[in-house]
């Protein structure tokens, strides 16, 4: 069967993210003529899928909708209408069936299957072995696990998955399809490597334990380095990024993983997640000898009662104890997120971060970002069930339209950071002209 992949556009002003979820869905088709057409690496997305249908004439089409929007509430960008348009082509052209999956649909199957009939079909959650099953039984999709459906003009849905995805047992990810430099040219991070899929975490914004279970399957260190190895001679790789929500939990299993890259000489740098309880001064000395170059930490918030209300693991003197190992690492870029104003918000927690982010800038210079988020409020998760009993959303609000959580208890510190954020901004800009102004040439010297 002539099958063809799409990855649904996100506007065209995102960094170009390789689609390696939709790159392990065409490895794992047997049997199949596969063809694969990220929108977001052309001109004319619209132009470039018809042009694949004419060519290609497929007789089934899956489209991988990874994120419903930008998360960030100071630029919201709401990626689903956009699926529209690529409907809008394919009914045009092609009779073929059209097949929806990916995170992003998972996170709102029912909905979106509801408010859009030209999807023939669902993928819900993890899609590589179930969209090679559901091929072979077009005809009969209650037969295979996980897929919505509709039948006499009402939306069904199979049931349940049987059990995960056996990580070491599927291909990797196809990156033939896809031009691997087109990715490189630009974001650093563009190129992802998956060591392990479940997070026990219960972190009350994530969805990743919705998404891929509370149980980690953890992929073979040999393995995971085998593909890194393909990445660095095949694709010319020189950057990559570890796609797990935490890289070192377990951390016995991350250290494999790094030693494998040592003892096998990978010149490869990459960036990883890394969680503060999990990490002491011998496993960031063990990550920066592997090729670590970006510790990327997200604390989310510094005072303990703040910590707990949103679900982390870990605590204050945690942070605090990785934050100053860090300037034994010159080389090291390091990021930390937190959130604006969530859950068990104070006074005395902004402050803290506010502190934290004064002494960090001076220990560690400009090798040192901040991201400071408002939290999107997704289905399946802790956050979800806060802000119903708080009253921020309705209970009959599907969420598929972005809605973001502020305390409402503390929402002046809210309107405090914004200010702060809106003068940093004026400051930043003054600088800048001033630095412009110092380095055009005078008239006399023209």
């Amino acid at each position: 069967m002539r099958v063809l992949l799409i990855q649904a556009f996100l506007g065209g002003n995102e960094p170009l993210v390789f689609p390696i979820g939709l790159g392990s869905l065409a490895a794992n088709l047997v049997g199949h003529q596969v063809r694969v057409l990220d929108t977001n690496l052309v001109e004319s997305p619209r132009a470039a899928l018809a042009e694949a249908l004419a060519e290609f004439a497929p007789e089934a089409i899956g489209i991988s909708l990874r994120n419903i929007d930008s998360t960030n509430k100071r630029e919201v960008v709401f990626y689903y209408p956009l699926l529209g348009e690529l409907l809008e082509v394919i009914e045009r052209h092609t009779r073929a069936s059209v097949i929806i999956g990916g995170s992003g649909f998972s996170m709102f199957a029912r909905e979106i299957m509801e408010a859009e009939p030209r999807f023939d079909l669902g993928v819900h959650l993890e899609g590589e072995e179930t969209l090679q099953l559901l091929l072979e039984r077009l005809d009969r999709p209650e037969t295979v696990p996980s897929v919505f459906y509709r039948r006499d003009g009402a939306l069904h849905f199979s049931g349940p998955l049987q059990g995960p995805v056996d990580l070491d047992a599927i291909a990797l990810p196809e990156r033939g399809a896809l031009r691997v430099g087109d990715y490189r040219a630009g974001f650093v991070d563009a190129i992802g490597v998956e060591t392990k899929r479940g997070c026990p975490l219960s972190c009350v914004y994530c969805i990743y334990g919705y998404l891929n279970g509370k149980r980690m399957r953890l992929r073979d260190p040999r393995l995971i380095v085998d593909e890194i190895e393909a990445l660095v001679r095949d694709h010319g790789v020189e950057r990559f990024t570890f796609v797990d929500s935490v890289f070192n939990l377990p951390r016995a299993h991350a250290e494999r993983i790094c030693r494998e890259l040592i003892a096998r000489g990978v010149r490869a740098r990459w960036s990883a997640w890394i969680n503060e309880r999990h990490a002491d001064a011998a496993f960031m000395a063990l990550a920066v000898r592997a090729g670590c170059v970006h510790a990327i930490f997200s604390p989310d918030a510094i005072a303990d009662p703040t910590l707990r209300r949103l679900g982390k693991d870990m605590r204050r003197a945690d942070i605090l104890r990785i934050y100053r190992l860090l300037s034994r690492h010159p080389g090291l870029e390091v990021s930390y997120n937190f959130f604006r104003n969530p859950p068990g918000q104070t006074l005395g927690n902004l402050l803290s971060i506010l502190f934290f982010v004064l002494r960090a800038r001076l220990r560690l210079g400009r090798r040192v970002h901040f991201e400071f988020s408002v939290l999107r409020i997704e289905p399946h998760t802790g956050l979800h069930r806060i802000a119903l009993e708080e009253g921020v959303v309705d209970p009959d609000d599907p969420l598929l339209y972005p809605r973001y959580y502020t305390n409402p208890r503390t929402r002046h510190l809210d309107r405090a950071f914004d200010a702060l954020l809106w003068l940093k901004g004026r400051i930043g800009r003054l600088r800048a002209r001033r630095a412009a102004a110092a380095s055009s040439p005078t008239e006399e010297g023209a």
